[in-house]
């Protein structure tokens, strides 16, 4: 059997930075030292954190062994390491480009979804008709590396006399607390599969239809309007071909059914490719009174030949910085 040959994927290493918080986890119960003594929080403002959890085991006088809540100010952030969530980043990557998921009508209009960036890289589900379309971009969460995160006690403004509640007791002067992070600098991996970028299925048989699609005619129609679209990319460039047919078969298959699906070709892919790693590396955003921009990405033309070979660029190993030859391509027509 003829291996695939070529760049099978373009992974890519993220560093960036950026201020304050931008991705938080909402409220959380801890515990803070009060006068002396343990006193639970239960609005202590807290950011998305690898790994933590807010109760641990203590043990009484008697030895006996119990749960409590942490304080608010015991964290470790190299072992819980502030991140960004992935979900976060492909929020702010695609949203110039406003899709109403809601809308009674998008079923009947998944021609346009597939005409954009969301589309052909992000990828979408529409629930009433099931076409999908699976994301060839995959990338990871933004993790920060310094760990210099800050508890913060914040109070009410005004008087600071004691005051009593209703029931006679005293009343707290604090109003809530967080944990804040100062100057921030993050890593983060991705991925664009090859495979995933290039073919655009149109069959129901293999739980990949992008669109329902009734006649060849409309298959044909539905590529050229996304090769209409890659021509008009910032990095369009060369010979671009988004061609269909009804007989696609994925090369190495052991039962050489065809299916119908519209193939990338060369440049297409390549032009897809340069227009995501620009977003990428010209990301930058404020939230929730933080922000984080992009400081460097670097790019590996991945012609992987075994597994262990995906992602290296996370070890720098054997690094293609620059494209060298062509994409694999994964299928060909019956016959």
């Amino acid at each position: 059997m003829n291996k695939v040959t070529g760049i099978k994927s373009v992974d890519f290493k993220v560093k960036a930075s950026g201020h304050g918080v931008v991705n938080w986890n909402g409220s959380t119960t801890v515990e803070a030292m009060i006068d002396g003594k343990r006193r639970k929080l239960n609005n202590h403002s807290l950011p998305k954190l690898r790994g933590y959890s807010n109760v641990e085991t203590a043990r009484n006088s008697d030895g006996e062994e119990y749960e409590r809540f942490k304080l608010a100010e015991d964290i470790d952030f190299n072992e819980n390491p502030l991140y960004i969530s992935q979900n976060c980043i492909r929020y702010h990557l695609f949203k110039d480009e406003i899709i109403n998921w809601q809308h009674p009508e998008i079923h009947k209009n998944v021609d346009t979804i597939l005409c954009s960036m969301t589309g052909l890289l992000r990828g979408y589900v529409i629930p009433k008709n099931e076409n999908k379309r699976t994301s060839p971009l995959l990338i990871t969460d933004f993790t920060e590396q310094c760990g210099k995160g800050n508890y913060e006690q914040l109070g009410r403004s005004g008087s600071k006399e004691k005051q009593k509640t209703k029931s006679g007791g005293e009343a707290s002067n604090a109003m809530f607390s967080k944990t804040t992070f100062g100057d921030t600098q993050y890593e983060a991996f991705g991925s664009i599969n090859i495979e995933q970028l290039q073919f655009i299925s149109l069959s129901s048989a293999y739980g990949q239809e992008a669109m329902e699609i009734t006649t060849n005619k409309e298959g044909e129609e539905l590529a050229k309007k996304i090769e209409e679209y890659i021509q008009s990319l910032d990095y369009a460039d060369g010979n671009i071909k988004a061609e269909y047919s009804p007989h696609w078969i994925r090369k190495g298959t052991i039962f050489a059914d065809g299916q119908k699906g519209i193939l990338l070709n060369e440049d297409a892919v390549d032009a897809l490719v340069k227009q995501m790693l620009s977003m990428i590396e010209n990301l930058s955003f404020t939230q929730a009174k933080g922000y984080m921009t992009v400081d460097s990405l670097e790019v590996d033309y991945n012609d992987f030949n075994s597994a262990k070979q995906m992602f290296r660029i996370k070890d720098g190993s054997d690094v293609n910085n620059n494209k060298s030859e062509e994409y694999a391509i994964y299928f060909k027509q019956e016959g």
